[in-house]
């Protein structure tokens, strides 16, 4: 009777190892598929059975995530070239206007490139460069829009947030879930 018992208890250790091992493999085919360590998701699968495979297959696919932020890399690239394209015309654009000015106050005997002096009183209130905010749209630069008319925007579901944004002050465009003021705004 020990002897059977101990045959099957080996018989049952056969067959969970197997199990194990055949979870294991399974494991670090998907995890390999997934962009994760085929080797340690197969120890994983090799302890855990099911539950591995269960956690392989819950845990975010690594090829995708890489993929998302080389696209938002790629955007981001095209868009602060185009930013500074436009920088380089507008700067040149003032150029030749600080030219004609200069030109024609010459001529004028004039010197309009100092403001006069002014008494200081109240004036309305005017767009500020933090309220002046662009997004991408379709790979083109969109904008400047108020904070306001982003929120419309974000509920007309004409960007959402992963829409790429910038404003006056950032390095780069990021996606508007990750400005701090659109975040109650962004589902």
């Amino acid at each position: 009777m020990l002897l059977s018992l101990a045959q099957s208890e080996d018989s049952f250790m056969a067959v969970q190892f197997g199990g194990g091992l055949l979870f294991g493999i399974i494991c670090a085919i998907v995890a390999a598929g997934r962009g994760r360590s085929a080797v340690g998701w197969f120890f994983v699968g090799l302890i855990l059975s099911c539950l591995g495979l269960i956690l392989v297959l819950v845990l975010p696919d690594l090829k995708v995530q890489e993929e998302r932020e080389r696209r938002v890399s790629l955007e981001n690239r095209r868009l602060r070239e185009q930013l500074n394209k436009e920088r380089q015309v507008s700067d040149q654009r003032q150029g030749h206007v600080d030219r004609r000015l200069g030109a024609h106050d010459e001529a004028l005997g004039l010197d309009t490139s100092k403001p006069p002096e002014l008494a200081h009183t109240a004036t309305p209130a005017q767009l500020t460069d933090g309220d002046q905010w662009f997004y991408a749209r379709d790979g083109e630069r969109q904008g400047p829009v108020t904070m306001e008319t982003m929120r419309h925007l974000l509920q007309a579901e004409a960007i959402d947030g992963d829409s790429l944004v910038w404003s006056q002050g950032m390095d780069d465009w990021v996606p508007l879930n990750s400005i701090k003021q659109f975040r109650g705004d962004v589902s």
